[in-house]
């Protein structure tokens, strides 16, 4: 009976830890989802927000020579994309469905976790969820008009 009652109160004890990170997951999760500050101080470079274009808002002050990544349209400038900016939403397109069926079909052959997987295998794996970057940028880039 000891054994028996020692393995169910860790059991239990587990459980109990699994719920509370849960729970701690949760919570800080939610604050992604609070609204920030209603007003910020002016950096020197910018001007009062008296226009009628978007306003700007930021958190977090861009270092200076940078271009600001925020927006409020339906998608980002391509200047967020970095080097990719001139790409064409095909050509995004393109690589995004070629990255999602190398990464499919190599994750299909690493899921069987055997004792000695391929690490070519692997490492082609982790094109799944680079495929799904390559398809915001295509989506970025097709809502930009290129």
């Amino acid at each position: 009976k000891g054994p028996v009652m020692a393995a169910l109160w860790l059991l239990s004890s587990a459980m109990a830890a699994l719920r509370f990170a849960v729970l701690a997951l949760a919570v800080a999760s939610a604050s992604a989802f609070v609204q920030g500050p209603a007003t910020l101080a002016l950096r020197t470079n910018q001007r009062a927000a008296i226009s009628k274009g978007p306003v700007m808002f930021s958190p977090v002050p861009s270092p200076e020579g940078t271009k600001e990544t925020y927006w409020e349209t339906k998608a980002p400038s391509s200047d967020v994309l970095g080097i990719g900016k001139d790409v064409s939403s095909g050509n995004f397109a393109v690589s995004s469905v070629v990255a999602a069926l190398i990464g499919g079909f190599c994750t299909g052959q690493v899921i069987p976790l055997t004792t000695d997987p391929n690490p070519l295998f692997i490492m082609g794996s982790i094109l799944l969820p680079y495929s799904w970057a390559l398809h915001v940028a295509a989506w970025i880039q097709k809502n930009n008009g290129k």
